[in-house]
């Protein structure tokens, strides 16, 4: 059975969402938002516990990414995908720390959950 959860947050003016879906053996994660959604990053971990990351050129959504895929497999022992793509104009480091930020709160608000 297919189970979904959608959260959501703002930043920055912009939405930023993590579309959570239960298969019957694995997890898998779109978090996109910002001013641009896309796919920046993907991180898969199987049964094993190895995780793999690819990452487009210039991006920087692979901290997401393997944040997410890392603490998900470690609650679950399960396969995870996670995609990730958020993207905003020009920010600076401070502002790139509470992207992060608000992401691991969401990711938190998940764990909690299950």
């Amino acid at each position: 059975m297919i189970k979904q959860t959608l959260l959501k947050t703002e930043l920055f003016g912009y939405e930023i969402c993590a579309h959570v879906t239960h298969l019957d053996e694995g997890i898998q994660v779109l978090i996109a938002g910002g001013s641009r959604t896309h796919i920046g990053a993907v991180s898969f971990m199987g049964y094993n516990g190895n995780i793999q990351t690819l990452q487009s050129p210039g991006h920087k959504d692979g901290y997401v990414s393997t944040r997410w895929a890392n603490a998900l497999w470690e609650n679950l022992h399960e396969p995870v995908c996670i995609q990730c793509g958020i993207h905003y104009d020009r920010l600076e480091n401070n502002q790139i720390k509470e992207v992060l930020n608000v992401c691991d709160e969401m990711l938190n608000t998940f764990l909690i959950s299950l």
